[in-house]
Order: structure tokens, then sequence, then C-alpha cells
């Protein structure tokens, strides 16, 4: 099945429209109600515009229609040529970092959306070629050197081999040990070219493509292509450039992270909602290609031109090797505040944060800023990890125990003979025994590796634990 943000979007609700914090008190459910509809209305709108855009071009080809007494499955096999072609057209534009397309689903969401329809336009383009071959056309139309083939029929099979090329550097990058980085800049040098090059084969084909309509429509999709890369690789980062931050200190932490704080250089920074991201670029300038989706670690309380601080787990070339060499006083750029992980969204009469690996830092957002708020809702934290060692930020969730009404449950794969508290993975029965009585009605924010988020998403609900209150945040993007 493909996942549509249109399910998440029916879970959100957002901070009131004075862009403070919420505030949770009994006999509000008429205010949420609204927000929560007016949040479903902007998903369906949007979700409805993208598939309309996707399946336009197969309502012009029928009003449009050439004639040529086809048989059905070569009119299926050009329809879905056209419905993949589309689908590719705007991928782009989903990870745009749109904030009135984000903020209704979550810039996760969208990233994970993604690259299921990048699967779903494969299926798409696959079947276009397939359909046509068993209807008679030559196989040979396959080797793009036959000299038996004409351009028009080329520039699709180049198109074809590139899109196959990016699918399997999408889902070997890691066997191949490419890096993020490379895979990034590779990944929109390949997609622009496919897109390029299915274009050229489409106008040089004819049959639908010749009517004005049809021409005229992809003339627009090609432009909005190249307005969104130029909004994406040159506006944004324009932007970007005139809000620098700084480095003011580099801390490592427990568990192989460390923790960078930001200043903002010459303007107010930004205001967030624990829980959330901001997409990270360090160099002389914004439109430097590593891009890294890092969640905000630090509370959202603090004031205009307040730092901000990311905490950053060494898992590669980047956050292993780069992150722990940067001093004070280095220039880092920001995109942000995105995501929809968030307290200020969901509220309830407490809350159950299960949080693994570095998926812990959005929890120590969500846990300090309820400190300062000082706000007296139970909070329970399971956190899991390898060993006592590798506990980030233990101390401090330790001491906010004193400050808020906060139960920490640590849970170790491997601990030391020593070691007293739960042991193995967080399960069903682990769950009973710390969570509160009404703990049916607490939001549920989950964070960390996919097995454990896999997990949870399906242990929560055999307890009794409603699916509309369950939260996660994947950074599993690639």
């Amino acid at each position: 099945m493909v996942f549509s943000p249109f399910v998440r979007v029916c879970r959100k609700e957002k901070a009131n429209c004075l862009g403070q914090p919420p505030v949770f008190r009994a006999g509000t459910v008429g205010t949420r109600e609204i927000v929560d509809l007016e949040l479903i209305v902007r998903g369906v709108i949007w979700f409805g515009f993208y598939v309309f855009l996707v399946l336009f071009p197969l309502v012009i080809g029928a009003l449009f229609h050439p004639g040529g007494g086809r048989s059905f499955s070569v009119e299926l096999g050009v329809a879905c040529g056209y419905v993949g072609l589309a689908i590719m057209a705007f991928e782009f534009g989903l990870i745009s970092r749109v904030k009135s397309v984000s903020a209704a689903f979550g810039q996760d969401a969208l990233e994970q959306f993604h690259r299921q329809m990048g699967f779903v336009a494969v299926m798409f383009v696959l079947a276009h070629p397939i359909l046509l071959f068993l209807n008679g056309y030559p196989w040979r139309l396959l080797n793009p050197f036959w000299v038996g083939n004409l351009p028009m029929w080329r520039w699709g099979v180049f198109a074809l081999y590139l899109l196959l090329l990016l699918v399997g550097l999408l889902v070997f990058r890691r066997k191949l040990k490419i890096s993020y980085e490379w895979w990034q800049l590779t990944h929109g040098v390949i997609s622009t070219l496919v897109i390029l090059f299915a274009l050229i084969h489409t106008f040089m084909i004819g049959n639908y493509s010749a009517s004005r309509a049809m021409r005229a429509l992809w003339a627009v999709y090609t432009l909005n292509f190249i307005g969104v890369a130029l909004w994406y690789r040159i506006v944004r980062p324009i932007r970007e450039f005139r809000r620098p931050w700084t480095v003011i200190d580099n801390s490592p932490e427990h568990g192989h992270a460390h923790t960078l704080v930001l200043h903002p250089v010459g303007h107010p920074g930004f205001a967030f909602e624990p829980g959330q991201f901001a997409w990270l670029t360090m160099g002389r300038t914004p439109f430097h290609i590593e891009q890294h989706p890092i969640a905000i670690s630090s509370s959202a309380e603090l004031p205009a031109g307040g730092d901000i601080a990311f905490t950053i787990k060494a898992l590669g070339d980047w956050s292993g090797g780069v992150v722990p060499s940067v001093k004070p006083g280095a220039r880092v750029w920001l995109d942000g505040p995105y995501g929809v992980f968030t307290v200020d969204r969901e509220q309830g009469p407490g809350y159950v944060l299960i949080g693994g690996g570095i998926g812990i830092g959005p929890m120590r957002s969500m846990c300090e800023t309820l400190a300062a708020r000082e706000d007296v809702r139970p909070v329970v934290l399971f956190y899991g990890c390898r060993d006592y060692e590798d506990l980030t930020f233990r101390e401090e969730f330790d001491a906010l125990t004193a400050r808020m009404n906060l139960k920490v449950v640590y849970v170790l794969e491997k601990p030391s003979a020593s070691w007293a508290g739960e042991k193995g993975f967080v399960d069903a029965d682990m769950l009973r025994r710390y969570l509160p009585k009404q703990y049916r009605r607490f939001q549920y924010f989950i964070c960390g590796p996919p097995p454990l988020m896999d997990a949870m998403e399906r242990i929560l609900p055999d307890i009794g634990v409603p699916r509309k209150l369950i939260h996660t945040e994947r950074f599993a993007m690639i």
C-alpha cells in the first residue's frame, strides 16, 4: 500500500494562531476539533491537488484524442508512461520544503512519500514499454545502439536506464558504500536527466503529445519543475545566506555524540516547537551540497536571538568525522524549523516518550521545554540503549526528574552484571509495569531506530492505546 501523508495529517493539530504553545485545559475539546478539522481540510486539498496533477495528462489526452484505432493494451501502456512521467515531474516538489505543505503533513512524511511515489513511478514507467512489447513492438528497441532504433526511442531508452540506475543507487547505496553527500549530488543530477530525456522522448513521439493542449500542459509542468528547482537551489540558499549562525560550543556527549550550540549572527534566529528539526549545512556558503536533517535538542522556551542546540550521533563520515572537529566560531546555515512531531500540537493529560539512539534528541527538547514551562502533567520516558555508557543525556534526564513530573525508565540491551534496571527491549509487559492507569489517554511520541518504531506501532495498539495518539518521527529518509 502506498503511504499517503494525508494519513499523517489526520492525527495532527497545530499551536494557536498567536504562535504561543497551547496550554492543556479541561473543556477545550471544541477548539481542538476545529483545529483538527482545519488541518484535515488542508491535507485533503493538498493531496487531492497532487492526485489531480498526476492524472490530468490522461484527461487532456482523452479530450484531445488523435485517434488511430490502437488496441486498449497499447493505449494503457501509453497512459502508464504519462502517469509515470507526471509523478516524476512532481517528485522534487515533495522535498522542496515548502512550509505551507510541510506544515500540514510533516516534512519527514513528505520525504517518505517522495521515496514511495518514486517506486510507484518506476512501476508505471516499466509498464509502459512492457505493454508495448507485448503488443508487437520489437524488444530490440531496448538497445539504444541498434541500427534500426530511431532517436525518439533512444531518448526514452536512455531515460529508462537512468531511472533504473537511480533506483539501484538508492537501494544499494550503503552496500556500495556511497557517501550520503555523493548520493545527494548524483540523485539530483540523474533524476533531472531522467525527466529531461523522458520529455524529449514524449515530444518526439508525437501522437497525444502532438496536440497543443498536451504540449501546453507539459510546458507548464516543466516550468513548475524548473521553478521549484530554482527555489530549492538558488532562492532558499540566498535567504539562508542572509541569516548565518555561528558555533559557540561543541561538547562531546555519551553515546558517541556531540552537541553543537549555535548562535544567530545579525538576526533574531527562529522560534520552534519542541521536537522539531532543521536542515544543517556547513561550509562557506549555504549552497554547499551537504544538508543534514538534525533534531533540535534544546528547550523551545528561548528569547529572540537565543541559542539552539543540535545533538549529532557519530553514524557516518560527516557525523563521525566532520562534526567532532568543528571549532567554535565556525559558520553554519540552518533551514527550519520543520516537523509536526511535537507536544505543542498533540495535547493530552500526559505524555509517554519512547526513544532510542540519537532519537533521544527531540525527547530532551520536549522535556526541557515542559520543565521550563512548569508543566505539571506526567511524562514517562522509556530510553532504550545498548549499554549504560551510551545513554546520551542521562545526567540531564536525571536532573529533570526534580524539575518536572518525569519518570525515566532506562532499558539496556547489553548491561553490565551490576545493572539493576530494565534489560532487553521495550515490550508490552514493561510498558504495563510503568504506565499510569489512564495511559490510554496519553499522547505517545516514538523516535529511534526503525525496529523500535515498528515494534511500538504494533505493541501500543495491542495494549489499548488508540492509534491516533501514537506519533513517530523517522529520520531514515533515504
